[in-house]
């Protein structure tokens, strides 16, 4: 048996495997969706990077570096941007209606802030920005393993939707976490190996610089505003990332969140140039081979052993990014569109098993897209753009006491909708969407709470409140070294 083969199959066991661990112990929705807020900060890193270092994302990574060069980094600096928007910005917001509240999704909270309208609309850009970006992790994985296993890539990427389902279904988020810690080691450790071998082979940066065009190492590529617009809405996006703001419900205190968001930026900084230099030295030593295979080319040029290890890595990524995912779609589907419009009264066993019925959904779902995708990482780029709109709109609402819940929801939903059809078409006039968004939202945003008597919303007392409650509850340290829950025993609140 090939060898890259018998790596995967004995690594993706192990994943299952870890999973399954995890099964009897996801009997609530709290524990199923934030852990019961227990994570520690390596599980806290090693969960916010099932999206810094998303496999598809590495993939296109090394694609874009093949055609283009350095600057296909800003996909994943952006990220590390993110996250300290993230902590400056509205971690404290977050944690602050988990704690006081007990929401568990990024819709519940922003109708806590604002109203049921404005849930409703982030319900709708979570679960498409989610979509797109699960959509494409199956179809990554069968990338690798068709050819290994000779059958139909589309075939092993059904395969591998049910087993991202099944991991998710058993694992939770608290599995999901220990799967990443295994992940986040293997992915790291791997690409930078394969890196710097494959700088070694081509002759070095100097032997680099000399066979490509110069601006393969600009990293302004193709214009900075372009590469802003990207890296700028990638990082306004994680404020209303899933993945980021489930770290924040899941940590044990305040402090334990920043320590991991931090954390998480500062490794993500050297970790893109991995992939970027193998696709630049795969330019350099076989520029015949197609885009999207320079990682996997360029790893098989430097012999069997490096090539196991880049396909294991990369799977590592792709395993630990698409259970998050779905976890993250399936619980704002579960809290806020069964429990938040269908069946508002219902138990937290109904929430859990509606949730668990999304992901299966979900996870087959969006792997049909996936199929009918070219550019994997345009895709994701795209679905970053869509959501920045939302962050926007947090930035301001916190900032701006103001801000009502009307502007909230007529500013998102023209400015998501105006991202949504600028990216599917086609980007026009060479415009990235976060500028015409941007530029809608913040438009409706200010004319409509310009037209507020209210010099604070309610939403806005309710935060500040929330905030006040939950620094008093953190200044008396538990009997566990933690700051001690002051959600009410019977649950959320609704409003």
């Amino acid at each position: 048996m090939n060898i890259s083969l018998l790596v995967l199959i004995v690594y993706i066991a192990i994943t299952v495997g870890i999973s399954l661990y995890f099964a009897t112990k996801n009997n609530s929705l709290k524990q199923f969706s934030v852990a019961d807020s227990g994570l520690g900060v390596p599980l806290i890193v090693a969960l916010l990077f099932s999206e810094l270092i998303a496999g598809a994302g590495t993939i296109g990574n090394a694609a874009e570096a093949f055609e283009s060069g350095v600057s296909s980094v800003w996909a994943n600096w952006g990220m590390a941007i993110g996250c300290v928007l993230f902590l400056l910005l509205a971690a404290k917001f977050y944690r602050a209606m988990c704690k006081t509240h007990g929401v568990v999704s990024i819709p519940e909270a922003y109708r806590l802030l604002f109203d049921s309208r404005c849930r409703t609309v982030l319900l709708v850009i979570v679960v498409v920005v989610y979509g797109i970006i699960y959509s494409s992790q199956p179809m990554a994985a069968a990338s690798m393993l068709a050819p290994l296993l000779k059958i139909d890539t589309v075939i092993v990427s059904w395969i591998m939707a049910g087993i991202f389902v099944l991991i998710t279904l058993f694992g939770g988020l608290k599995g999901i976490a220990w799967m990443n810690f295994v992940h986040a080691a293997v992915m790291y450790i791997g690409m930078i190996i394969v890196a710097v071998k494959s700088l070694s082979t081509v002759g070095g940066i100097d032997a680099l610089q000399a066979s490509l065009p110069s601006h393969f190492f600009d990293f302004g590529q193709p214009n900075w505003p372009t590469v802003i617009a990207y890296a700028l809405g990638i990082g306004i996006s994680f404020l209303a990332s899933s993945t980021i703001v489930s770290a924040a419900y899941a940590a044990k205190s305040t402090r334990t969140c920043n320590k991991g968001i931090i954390i998480s930026a500062v490794l993500i900084i050297p970790f893109a140039l991995a992939p970027a230099v193998i696709g630049m030295c795969a330019k350099v030593y076989d520029p015949s081979i197609s885009a999207n295979s320079a990682l996997f080319q360029m790893s098989d040029k430097l012999g069997v052993g490096f090539s196991a290890l880049t396909s294991t890595a990369v799977m590592a990524a792709i395993a630990s990014t698409a259970p998050a995912l779905l976890i993250a779609v399936s619980t704002a589907l579960g809290r806020d569109f069964y429990k938040g419009i269908i069946r508002q009264k219902a138990t937290d066993r109904e929430q859990l098993l509606f949730t668990k019925a999304m992901a299966i959904v979900v996870g087959f779902g969006a792997n049909f897209f996936g199929l009918h995708t070219s550019s994997i990482l345009n895709q994701m780029l795209g679905a970053f753009q869509i959501r920045s709109v939302v962050g926007i709109v947090l930035i301001a609402a916190i900032f701006w006491p103001r801000v009502t819940a009307s502007a909230a929801f007529w500013s998102m939903l023209f400015g998501g909708t105006v991202a949504a059809v600028w990216h599917f078409g086609g980007n026009p006039g060479g415009i990235a969407p976060l500028w015409p968004a941007a530029a809608v939202c913040l438009i409706v945003l200010v004319s409509v709470t310009l037209r507020s008597k209210e010099k604070v919303s309610p939403g806005h007392l309710l935060y500040r409140q929330a905030l006040q409650d939950m620094k008093t509850a953190e200044s008396h340290i538990g009997v566990n070294g933690e700051a001690a829950s002051i959600m009410p025993e019977d649950g959320p609140t609704e409003l």
